[in-house]
């Protein structure tokens, strides 16, 4: 009888020390100067969390539209700038913006000629950016 007793306390001692340690968060630095862009036909977007962050960035569009939505936010701004400029094949400037603090613009239906490049100069960012295009 005293080994099933000593079982059972030995069995529950061992299932109340066991513990496991999960962490749950993720580190926002992480993600830190590394943009994503997505580049399909009538769709891009270009998206970073930048820290004192520069880059020149040309990206050849794949547009069938002429009809546009545009949306370019800059949030949690701190230093720098971002410029973005869109064209078309014979480089007639569609869009063209510069972000020099927080700012949120959203156009809908922008009858242009059809976007061929996006150019993104990024210098000394800090600021979370995203810019995306959609032709409807």
């Amino acid at each position: 009888m005293k080994d099933i007793y000593y079982f059972f306390i030995g069995m529950i001692f061992l299932l109340t020390s066991c513990k496991e340690t999960t962490t749950n968060t993720t580190e926002v630095h992480d993600n830190l100067n590394a943009p994503v862009t997505a580049n399909v036909t009538n769709s891009f977007t270009y998206t970073i969390n930048a820290k004192q962050f520069s880059i020149n960035s040309t990206n050849e569009l794949n547009f069938i539209s002429d009809s546009l939505v545009i949306a370019l936010s800059a949030t949690l701004f701190s230093a720098g700038q971002a410029i973005v400029v869109v064209s078309d094949s014979a480089n007639k400037i569609v869009f063209s913006d510069t972000v020099k603090s927080d700012k949120t613009i959203a156009i809908a239906h922008l009858k242009s000629t059809t976007p061929k490049h996006c150019s993104i100069e990024i210098t000394n960012l800090t600021a979370q950016f995203t810019f995306a295009l959609v032709g409807q």
